[in-house]
């Protein structure tokens, strides 16, 4: 299927954190991850304010703090559409441009349209927004901007409540596409007002019409008698909505009243009559279905339904055929922003855009008493005398938002297949934060955290090892269960225009010495290269492959900083490295309680004379033969022993360098 209508990008400049940001989206689903404070709920409200609302009811406008402090000019929120037919490209001609001007979407018919708001002076009103269409200084054809509307679906909405609200307006707009056209309404109305006529004659209305009657006659006979009557307002097509209430229950049972649910479940009910109002009304040719934190309440399986069930949904909608000539296409678009690895995992990694967090410096000769003067006049300065000298002046910066939409990285042909079949619920959380440490398997996930405890524990100061423990604990460990780290790695640095998903990354893996001279499934493998990138070590073991020098080869050729990135290289392996002379004692009684009856297969390690030979033994503990010992298991009870009576072990000092740097400790940079 070729592209139909959708909203292909996003620019913002100067509203609230997102300065300066192009944000492409998907034709179906586009999912926005990233952490708090990074702009995530901002890009939607971008979105609310470039389209109106399905049903007419705007609730968001724009504000004079929606201007950025740096934005002279005032904000401005720019929406470009493509996949545009020629029908559609007809009703928005004065919006064209050239697909020239859009070398980021696909070639075909594009359609531009912009707004900007000023920030008023102080005390002043606030103005209208100023629109304008494609290349034109305003938008002579409003309607035309106006046939793409979209839905919005807050983060914190109570959807009891919302189900059980007395308003009835979304089911009326069901209720309304289901019957028609005003005619169809109008006979419906009057088919319920024969439904009521019917009802006022019922005798227990009667009788208290009579009830009523007869002491309202005495009141009145000495002057001018009344007489009272009981009828039904004329239904309308809104009270008959407003009466409906929304029950649900499980399959089988009867329906009860919704505050009975679960909030999970009442949730999914709530979003399935947006579905339904938007699949039904079909009011406009584009509907953006604006979606924040749709987790809310919901395990993980309905979490993967959800996802599941939009997609599908906005699929679907792109076959839609007009109902007629000249009606509204019916196509919808979903933008989901979300906290949950679950959905991000559920969707292929060419729909997600990740948001950061950026720490952005003022504009040249821009200080904070020129952002400030940008938005307020300047306060009175205080008297200060002549000689006594001012402090220099702090230079300004902002927290903005970068975006790294995933589809853009310079991936190679197989590596977004291999990141959908691997990124886990587990996996995908690196997407969420800025520090990663990617390990081969479960032995080093399991064993990081125990060993970050005691390298961290040995920071004198109290507030320095308190801060380097946060940072720590704030990084994502991702077993990649494997050696193929070269996915991961591109995906979180190789970054889109400079801007990656991470600020730093480890990689903590083996040297692997009888490894072949290629890296298995990889497509731009390298020769062996020098070994230049492991730790500066003394022992000088003979390699066939070298993983961090090619690993880094290719870092280099992505043109990634060497501050965010570190390769940290077990010789041969992890076990042997954890052997050292002060280690021993507590090796060996990790090992007799994972296997108490093989104190015979520990003999061969007292037996060595040097450490090596004594590394060697113990690292042949995890690799001889069909009664080789568990890497997991062993590291499981390893790390809980460190935690009880960690006996003065030593880390190996290649991973303690790389505890301190990912946590950011002076000890542990380049």
């Amino acid at each position: 299927m070729g592209e139909k209508l959708h909203l292909g990008k996003v620019e913002a400049r100067g509203f609230k954190s997102l300065l300066d940001i192009d944000v492409p989206l998907r034709q179906g689903v586009t999912v926005i991850v990233g952490e708090n404070n990074a702009g995530k709920s901002n890009f939607i409200d971008a979105l609310r304010l470039l389209t109106d609302p399905l049903d007419g009811r705007r609730n968001r406008w724009w504000e004079p703090d929606d201007v950025h402090p740096w934005a002279d000019g005032g904000a401005q929120l720019t929406a470009v559409y493509a996949g545009l037919e020629d029908v559609e490209a007809a009703t928005h001609l004065q919006a064209r441009v050239p697909a020239s001007e859009e070398p980021d979407l696909q070639r075909g018919n594009h359609a531009r349209y912009s707004v900007v708001f000023a920030r008023p002076a102080e005390g002043e009103r606030a103005p209208r927004p100023v629109w304008s269409a494609g290349r034109l200084l305003d938008d002579p054809e409003p309607e035309a901007r106006r046939a793409v509307r979209h839905v919005y679906l807050p983060p914190m909405r109570n959807a009891q409540q919302e189900l059980a609200s007395s308003s009835g307006n979304r089911l009326r707009l069901i209720l309304a596409a289901e019957l028609g056209g005003e005619k169809a309404i109008k006979a419906f109305e009057e088919e319920q007002a024969k439904h009521f006529r019917y009802l006022e004659q019922h005798d227990k209305i009667k009788a208290v019409r009579g009830r009523i009657n007869d002491p309202l006659n005495l009141l009145t006979a000495g002057a001018h008698p009344q007489h009272m009557g009981l009828s039904f307002a004329d239904p309308t097509l809104v009270s008959i909505a407003r009466a409906l209430r929304t029950r649900m229950s499980d399959e089988g049972l009867d329906v009860e009243d919704i505050a009975r649910s679960g909030l999970g479940y009442a949730n999914l009910l709530y979003i399935a009559t947006v579905l339904a109002e938007l699949e039904a009304a079909r009011g406009a040719d584009l509907t953006l279905f604006l979606v924040e934190e749709p987790e809310a309440h919901l395990h993980p399986q309905l979490q993967n339904l959800l996802l599941e069930h939009l997609k599908s949904r906005a699929l679907q909608s792109q076959t839609f055929e007009p109902e007629a000539e000249g009606a509204p296409l019916g196509r919808i678009q979903v933008v989901i922003t979300t906290h949950s690895p679950v959905l991000a995992a559920a969707t292929t990694v060419k729909d997600l855009v990740i948001l950061k967090r950026r720490r952005t410096p003022a504009p040249e000769a821009k200080t904070v008493k020129d952002a400030v003067a940008d938005v307020a006049v300047p306060a009175p300065q205080p008297t200060v005398p002549e000689a006594e000298p001012q402090p220099p002046e702090a230079a300004a910066f902002a927290f903005t938002t970068a975006a790294v939409p995933v589809a853009a990285i310079p991936f190679t042909r197989h590596e977004p297949a291999k990141l959908d079949r691997y990124l886990d619920i587990t996996k995908s959380a690196m997407l969420f934060g800025t520090r990663v440490i990617l390990v081969e398997g479960l032995a080093e996930a399991l064993l990081m955290p125990a060993f970050a405890r005691l390298v961290l524990d040995a920071i004198p100061d109290e507030r320095a090892r308190t801060r380097a423990k946060a940072v720590f604990r704030g990084s994502c460990i991702v077993a990649v269960d494997g050696v193929d780290f070269t996915p991961y790695l591109r995906a979180l640095l190789a970054g889109v225009s400079g801007v990656r998903i991470a600020d730093r990354v480890v990689v903590i893996t083996d040297q692997d010495p009888t490894k072949k001279t290629t890296e298995p499934d990889d497509e731009a493998a390298e020769p062996p290269l020098p070994d230049t990138a492991a730790e500066d070590r003394t022992e000088t073991t003979e390699t066939g492959f070298n993983r961090a020098a090619f690993l880094t080869k290719h870092l280099q050729d992505w043109d990634v900083p060497e501050d965010c990135f570190r390769i940290s290289e077990s010789r041969p392996t992890l076990e042997p490295e954890l052997m050292r002379p002060e280690n021993r004692a507590l090796l060996k009684d990790v090992f007799l309680d994972l296997r108490p009856k093989s104190a015979h297969r520990w003999k061969p390690v007292d037996d060595a004379t040097t450490p090596d030979e004594q590394a060697a033994a113990f690292g042949t503990l995890f690799t001889d033969g069909s009664n080789k010992l568990p890497k997991g298991d062993y590291a499981y009870r390893l790390a809980e022993r460190l935690a009880t009576r960690p006996d003065n072990f030593r880390v190996p000092e290649h991973l303690a360098t790389a505890i301190r740097w990912i946590a950011d400790v002076e000890g542990g940079r380049r």
